[in-house]
């Protein structure tokens, strides 16, 4: 019965969560490079594509939340001179 004891010691639990958690990074770098080595060259220019279309719609919705929170004759000041309308009447 000392035996049994013996290995349910804190120090034999602890090495045995450390092993677990190491086995399982170890399996989940496994996963990843598996996972990793399935793309194709195709699929990175769809991914850079893809990246581009976020990076210019982002930039869009920064523009339209700058319009949406500025007051509005600002806003229509910018929309004048975008129309070339920002010269003053004569």
């Amino acid at each position: 019965m000392t035996e049994s004891v013996a290995v349910f010691s804190p120090f034999a639990m602890v090495v045995a969560i450390v092993a677990i958690v190491m086995f399982s990074k170890v399996w989940r770098t496994h996963l990843m490079t598996q996972a990793n080595r399935g793309r194709s060259r195709e699929d990175d220019a769809m991914i850079g594509s893809m990246q581009s279309q976020i990076d210019r719609l982002t930039e869009r919705v920064a523009v339209l939340e700058k319009l949406v929170t500025d007051d509005d004759r600002r806003l229509a000041r910018e929309i004048d001179s975008l129309r070339g309308r920002d010269r003053p009447p004569a």
